[in-house]
C-alpha cells in the first residue's frame, strides 16, 4: 500500500506508518526533507496553495501502483492543494484519511477551510471518484488516549491511529477463524474506525458519524485462549447481538494472534455527509 501524507498532520501519521514494512511512504510539505519527500514552498493562503503547480510532481510519484491512502489534516493552508496533487495519481484506488482538528483551538478562518475542504473530499468519495474517506477526529483521539504531554502530543495521537488502522489492515488480509469481514454497500464510502474492550464491550470511535449503516466488530484473541475457552463464542455473539438495530448492519469476525492480550477493532459506515462542525 502507499500512504501519501500532506502537510504536518498527514506527513505525522505516514511517519507514524512507516515503522510498518507493508507501506510505501510519500511526505508532501513545506520544506519537507528525506527520503520519500518533496518539498513546497510557504506560501502565506490557501488560495496560492491551491493554485501551485507542483513542478516535477510526476517524477515524485514515478513507478506509484496500487492501493493508496492519502492523508491529510483540515487546519493547514496546504490542504487546499489537495486534489491538485491527487489530479496526478487518479488513476489509481484512492482512498482518504482526513484528521479533523479540533474545532475549539481554530479561529474563523481555519473553520471555514476546514469546512470546504472535508466537504469537496466527502463529496468526491460518495460520487466513487475516491474508493472511500476515513473521518478522524484528533478531539476524539484525545479521548482515547485520556491525554498526552505537550511534547510529543500529536505522536501519541498518531500512533493511536496508526496501529488501530495498521491491525486492521493486516485482519482485512487475514482470513478469520469465524465470522467475515462483509464486503460494504457501494454507496457506504464514509467511514470510521475505532476500538472497544473485548471483555467489557466498551467502544471509543475515532469519529461520531452521524447515522451509521454498518458496523463491523474485529475480535484479534489471543490462540491459546481460542483453543481452550468454551464460553468465549457465547460471550462474543451476545456482544454482536446487543449492538444490532433496525438501521445498522452488525457483523463480526474473529481472529488468531500470538499476543497476550485481546484487542478489539471497529469498522463503521455511512452513506452520508458528515456535518463539518462535529468533532
Amino acid at each position: 500500500m502507499n500512504i501519501i501524507g500532506l502537510g504536518e498532520a498527514g506527513c505525522g501519521i505516514a511517519s507514524a506508518l512507516s515503522q510498518y514494512p507493508q507501506y510505501k511512504i510519500y511526505k508532501i510539505d513545506v520544506d519537507a526533507d528525506g527520503e520519500s519527500c518533496y518539498s513546497v514552498p510557504k506560501f502565506e493562503t490557501a488560495e496560492e496553495y491551491e493554485s501551485y503547480k507542483f513542478p516535477k510532481l510526476k517524477t515524485f510519484f514515478k513507478g506509484i501502483k496500487g492501493k493508496t491512502f492519502f492523508i491529510v489534516g483540515g487546519s493547514g493552508k496546504i490542504s487546499c492543494a489537495s486534489l491538485r496533487i491527487l489530479e496526478e495519481i487518479k488513476g489509481l484506488p484512492i482512498s482518504i484519511i482526513y484528521i479533523k482538528p479540533d474545532y475549539g483551538l481554530l479561529n474563523k478562518v481555519q473553520k471555514m477551510q476546514d469546512r470546504v475542504v472535508c466537504g469537496v473530499l466527502q463529496e468526491y468519495a460518495r460520487s466513487a471518484v475516491f474508493e472511500e474517506i476515513y473521518l478522524i477526529s484528533n478531539h476524539l483521539l484525545d479521548v482515547v488516549v485520556g491525554g498526552a504531554p505537550i511534547i510529543g502530543y500529536y505522536d501519541k495521537l498518531n500512533e493511536v491511529f496508526a496501529s488501530t488502522f495498521h491491525m486492521i489492515n493486516v485482519c482485512n488480509n487475514t482470513k478469520p477463524v469465524i465470522g467475515k469481514l462483509e464486503k460494504p454497500k457501494e454507496t457506504h464510502r464514509i467511514i470510521t474506525i475505532g476500538i472497544f474492550d473485548v471483555k467489557k464491550g466498551q467502544e471509543k470511535m475515532f469519529f461520531s458519524l452521524d447515522n451509521p449503516r454498518e458496523r463491523c466488530y474485529i475480535y484479534s484473541i489471543n490462540e491459546e485462549r481460542l483453543k481452550t475457552d468454551s464460553s468465549l463464542f457465547k460471550k462474543l455473539k451476545e456482544q454482536v447481538k446487543s449492538k444490532s438495530h433496525e438501521d445498522l448492519n452488525v457483523s463480526y469476525a474473529v481472529f488468531s494472534t500470538d499476543y497476550e492480550h485481546d484487542f478489539g477493532y471497529i469498522i463503521e459506515r455511512t452513506p452520508y455527509i458528515q456535518a463539518q462542525e462535529i468533532n
